[in-house]
């Protein structure tokens, strides 16, 4: 049975694991969307037939390797991050893989996740919890919990166009949930080419970071007491 191997070098290639190295040398072709000539370079040696897609975005280079199947009896797609973290092109990949007769494996990789549990060492979460959110699937009726410690994974869907009232729901549910002065962070882990960074704003002024979304970007709200609780202190 032919078969996709779908792969991540994590957050950056120096995460790759040796099981992906070691099953990279099976596969008659890699595809990648994520990597320049420089760091293709650091995978030469395990899959001497690496092809980059430039200008192919993530589906379009997804497609390209299940194609590569009518040549070869093993493939294998290249990308970065958990492969099956919040990434709705892992299954469209399986499936297409699937309806080409080929079986899928996918392997194991750091996520952005764990980069982002230790820019803001979240091994001491609040008390509470912490709670990880998919802002694509809250679009239409987004939910904040102020007492948790609150990941927002994939917010630049709110900046997608036909998507502005519900971007406005979310800044005005923020502002409600959370004191002015609560600080909220637009964080990037670094990946092959980019450093990893924070930009802290406030509840308050939401509006301006939803402005520097991008597709890289989780935002980060730490626990915080609500107006409520803290009228309830004060009398």
């Amino acid at each position: 049975m032919k078969k996709l191997y779908i792969f991540s070098y994590g957050l950056h290639p120096g995460q790759v694991t040796l099981e992906t190295l070691a099953a990279m040398r099976e596969c008659g072709e890699v595809y990648s969307h994520c990597l320049d000539k420089a760091a293709a370079r650091q995978f030469a040696a395990f899959a001497p037939r690496l092809k980059l897609t430039p200008g192919l975005n993530l589906r379009e280079s997804a497609r390209a390797a299940v194609g590569g199947l009518k040549k070869h009896d093993t493939v294998g797609f290249l990308t970065y991050g958990n492969p099956l973290f919040l990434n709705r092109t892992v299954p469209e990949l399986a499936k297409a893989a699937a309806a080409a007769g080929a079986g899928t494996k996918v392997f194991a990789a750091v996520s952005s996740f764990d980069g982002l549990v230790n820019m803001f060492n979240l091994n001491k979460f609040s008390p509470a919890g912490l709670r990880v959110a998919d802002t694509a699937a809250l679009l239409y009726g987004p939910v904040f919990t102020p007492g948790m410690d609150t990941l927002f994974f994939v917010p630049y869907v709110l900046n997608l166009p036909g998507n502005e009232g519900a971007r406005a729901d979310f800044a005005a549910g923020l502002r409600a949930a959370y004191p002015p002065s609560a600080p909220v962070y637009l964080a990037q882990y670094g990946s092959v080419s980019e450093q990893s960074r924070a930009i802290k704003g406030s509840a308050g002024r939401i509006t301006p970071l939803l402005n520097r979304l991008n597709e890289r970007h989780t935002i980060f709200i730490p626990a915080a007491r609500t107006r409520a609780k803290k009228k309830a202190a004060r009398g």
